[in-house]
This record gives C-alpha cells, sequence and structure tokens, in this order.
C-alpha cells in the first residue's frame, strides 16, 4: 500500500495552517451567530406569542357598569330602573351579584324590594308594574343590559317615591367572568375591576321574609320564598335567557 493511499482520508485542509486556521475560525464563528439569532427569533416568538394572547383576552374582555334612570325613553313616563350593563367587547359570565342597603346584602331584586319599599306595598290587591330579574349566574352578552328591579307608573306614586328615595342608599358588587376563565371583581366606583383568581361568593347575603308561595304571585307576609324566586331567575324555557317576572299579589 503506499502512503498517498495511507493518509487519503486523515487531512482536508489545505496545507496552509494560516488559512485552515481562518476557516475554522470562521465555522466557530458563524455557529455561535447562528445560535445568538435562533436565541432572538425564539424571544421574538414568545413575545408574539404572549401579544397574541393578549389581543386573544382583549377581544372578550367583558366590563360591566350599573347605571339608574327614572324615565321611560319610548314613552317619556316615570319609570325607575337600575340598569346592569356589559359595555365590554365579550360576554360576562355573572357568577353573583350583590345589592347592599343601608349596609345589609340582598341577593335578589324581590329581596330587596321587600326590605326598602315594604311600607309602601298594597295592603290588598295586585302589585302592577314592577319588574325584577335575577343578575346572579347569568350571562350577559356583549353591549347588552338586563335590569335589575323597575318600577313604572302602574306601581303607584308612593312605591314609586319609596323606590327612587331607596337607591340613594343602594351600594353595589359583582363578580364576572369572560368566556376565557378570566374574572373581575368590581364596585362600580370609580376604580377599574379588580382582577381575581375566580369569582368566590361573598357571605352574609340577607333574605328577608317574603310572600308565600302562590303560583303566578305573592300572598301575604310569611315563610321566605325561595320556590318564587327560583321561578322568577330561572332561564326561560328554550332561550338560555333568564326570564322577568312580574310581581303580582295574591289577595286570597
Amino acid at each position: 500500500m503506499s502512503p498517498e493511499s495511507e493518509h487519503g482520508h486523515g487531512h482536508h485542509g489545505t496545507g496552509i495552517r494560516w488559512l485552515d486556521l481562518i476557516v475554522g475560525t470562521s465555522a466557530i464563528f458563524i455557529s455561535v451567530v447562528s445560535l445568538v439569532v435562533s436565541i432572538g427569533h425564539g424571544k421574538t416568538m414568545e413575545k408574539l406569542v404572549e401579544q397574541n394572547a393578549k389581543l386573544v383576552a382583549a377581544s372578550a374582555t367583558p366590563y360591566l357598569t350599573v347605571s339608574a334612570s327614572q324615565i321611560d325613553p319610548a314613552t317619556s313616563k316615570p319609570l325607575l330602573r337600575l340598569i346592569v350593563r356589559n359595555g365590554g367587547v365579550g360576554p360576562a359570565v355573572i357568577d353573583w351579584f350583590e345589592v347592599k342597603y343601608k349596609g345589609v346584602a340582598y341577593g335578589d331584586g324581590a329581596s330587596l324590594l321587600r326590605a326598602c319599599c315594604a311600607s309602601a306595598l298594597p295592603k290588598q290587591g295586585g302589585l302592577k308594574g314592577v319588574t325584577y330579574s335575577n343578575v346572579s349566574q347569568s350571562i350577559l352578552p356583549s353591549r347588552e343590559v338586563t335590569e335589575l328591579i323597575a318600577i313604572n307608573v302602574d306601581a303607584g306614586p308612593e312605591l314609586y317615591k319609596a323606590g327612587d328615595d331607596a337607591r340613594r342608599e343602594l351600594s353595589l358588587r359583582a363578580c364576572y367572568c369572560s368566556v376565557l376563565d378570566e374574572c373581575w371583581q368590581t364596585d362600580f366606583g370609580t376604580e377599574r375591576p379588580r382582577p381575581v383568581k375566580e369569582c368566590k361568593h361573598p357571605s352574609g347575603t340577607h333574605h328577608p321574609p317574603l310572600a308565600g308561595v302562590a303560583r303566578g304571585g305573592f300572598r301575604d307576609i310569611g315563610p321566605p320564598m325561595k320556590q318564587h324566586f327560583t321561578e322568577c331567575g330561572s332561564p326561560a324555557a328554550g332561550t338560555g335567557k333568564r326570564a322577568n317576572q312580574v310581581i303580582s299579589v295574591d289577595s286570597r
């Protein structure tokens, strides 16, 4: 075997030492640059993914506000309403909505009505012109509104005035989430809603004695009427939305 065949695969350099050194150094430099570029590209992609996640979250963010009105814009007649509005761009999954009257928390419009306006409720006959809805455990679509309670002229001047006086002593709190399970708690004040990990139900919600159970109406004041309010606040059949219930007093 000749010497040339023995060393044919042993050395791939040019044979010029300084040129081989330049080639090797260049290869190392290019590898380092490639590594740096790859790391930078990875960080850029991470930022893009993070920004994309924020955009997706922002496109599904709800924003609840509360307002009150005293006039029906359609008829220009007196109409006292406590309105919950979703001004955000995504649906609001309202886990709980708390109304406090004189420092006592009430979980629904019926309880609030009995607490604030019992003296103005008629002792006999039907109570017309009052509606309420259960805001807790409901979904409010973007740009939509729901009425917590509404009192129109058919309820009579005494009840209308009692409700108008009571709204000045109300304080409200709510906890709601987006469809991406990002949650916020708010007291509807000047501060922005506070992000929370989850909506924990508040304790101490008070339900004063309501009327006895009577399908479609109230009897005279008796034990707490849990069944009646469940019917009022449950989703309407086939719609997935919570139905408002007109309060009517059954004088039988």
